[in-house]
């Protein structure tokens, strides 16, 4: 899963949210993590990683993955992340309470509130998360493009990644159908985990 997903499933408080974003950024066993944040920020951290391994494993995700062109398979589960964020955002008024644009605007004050707990390349990416508006612009079909775009460009080997919204385009309906099985049993899993935090 990706941030959006990552920011939806986690608990409705300050620190599981900041905690399930900074699951990308930052690396370490949990003892390590309690000695610089908070407990439920370190419980938001795990839950990420959990949902990781929950989503590999997944028939649909990994379904999802074989729609892509073969050279972007060994990208696959980047991609299709970000594919299922769009999905997310495209569907929000099924899976959120409140419009996606309220819901962001909740998180990054969150994030406003709590400047301590931004970790790891959190902090370097954060300002242009918000002023580009990466999470809403997952909405759109460009938005999407300009995120393959931009995450193409993190290293040499990664430009496949640039063309993938043409994968999407020519399986939209099979990669939304592959979400839609998925989600639900990702919820499910989020709520299994927030019980036995």
């Amino acid at each position: 899963m990706n941030f959006l997903a990552h920011l939806l499933l986690a608990a409705p408080t300050d620190a599981s949210r900041i905690g399930n974003l900074l699951g990308d950024f930052v690396k370490g066993p949990p003892a390590s993590l309690r000695e610089n944040l908070p407990e439920e920020v370190v419980h938001g951290i795990i839950m990420h990683r959990s949902l990781d391994v929950f989503t590999d494993r997944h028939p649909a995700f990994r379904e999802a993955r074989g729609l892509l062109s073969p050279a972007r398979r060994r990208f696959a589960g980047v991609i299709v992340d970000v594919i299922f964020d769009h999905f997310l955002a495209v569907h929000w008024e099924e899976f959120g309470e409140e419009p996606l644009h309220q819901f962001l605007d909740d998180v990054f004050a969150a994030l406003d509130r709590h400047p301590d707990w931004i970790a790891g390349d959190l902090a370097r990416i954060l300002p242009r998360m918000k002023e580009e508006n990466w999470l809403h612009s997952y909405a759109t079909l460009e938005g999407l493009t300009l995120t393959f775009h931009r995450i193409s460009h993190r290293s040499r080997r990664t430009g496949p990644i640039d063309g993938a919204a043409t994968d999407l385009v020519d399986h939209y309906h099979s990669f939304d159908h592959a979400f839609q099985r998925f989600f639900p049993d990702a919820r499910a899993e989020a709520q299994r985990l927030l019980a036995g935090a």
